[in-house]
């Protein structure tokens, strides 16, 4: 059942770990939904056949000590909540988990997360005219190695997806690499009651987009807005 959609979500400064690697076996994916989607995005997506294996992702860039991510929500965006967590982390809880996007915030919303020296990330919150509705610092993150979530249900236990498989119990969220214009970046594609939901992936998709690294100083929130326009 579709249940929201956002995009995008862009990677700046950093970018996934890239995987050379298809998924093995590939989830099957229901009905067209999905598909349609990457149709309307100009991508020539295999939804079926083309999944990629990556569940973790870290930064890539060597010698800086800023490393920002821009999330964004749309107006179908419901209420819950996009996040981190850190991949290694055993149980997975708060001090591990670190919400970005939470869509109570309202339509085109976003959010700023940038990793700083201490494994912190100090995470800002605009609404949709760019005024800032507060920060968070998040201590103990491990920008070499973590994963993504959504949280359906805004609970720390129901509703719950993460981007490896084995918290889910099974496939919760499939990744696919960009094509044509797209190419470079990600696809993150969640099912909302994975493993047992109706498996078409559409519930929560999220377009990982990395740039080439420049200093973080030399981008405005108002240059990192203008590209969700």
């Amino acid at each position: 059942m579709k249940r929201s959609i956002t995009t995008l979500l862009a990677l700046v400064l950093m970018t996934g770990s890239a995987s050379a690697a298809l998924r093995s076996p590939q989830v099957p994916v229901s009905g067209t939904s999905l598909s349609g989607l990457f149709t309307s995005f100009g991508e020539s997506i295999n939804v079926g056949t083309q999944q990629d294996a990556t569940q973790v992702w870290g930064h890539t860039v060597s010698g800086s000590t800023g490393y920002t991510i821009m999330f964004q929500g749309t107006s179908t965006t419901a209420k819950h909540t996009i996040g981190m967590y850190n991949s290694n982390a055993l149980p997975l809880g708060p001090s591990s988990m670190f919400p970005l996007l939470d869509g109570s915030l309202g339509p085109q919303a976003f959010a700023t997360a940038t990793f700083r020296p201490g494994n912190l990330l100090v995470v800002n919150r605009f609404d949709a005219s760019a005024n800032p509705l507060g920060a968070t610092t998040y201590t103990g993150v491990n920008n070499n190695s973590f994963g993504f979530y959504v949280d359906f249900d805004n609970t720390s236990a129901a509703g719950l997806v993460c981007t490896q498989d084995y918290r889910n119990g099974g496939a919760g969220a499939l990744t696919f690499a960009g094509t044509g214009a797209n190419l470079g970046t990600w696809w993150l594609c969640f099912d909302e009651s994975a493993p047992a939901g109706d498996n078409d992936f559409d519930d929560e998709v999220i377009m990982l987009e990395s740039v080439n690294p420049t200093p973080v100083s030399s981008t405005s929130w108002a240059d990192l807005k203008a590209r969700f326009r």
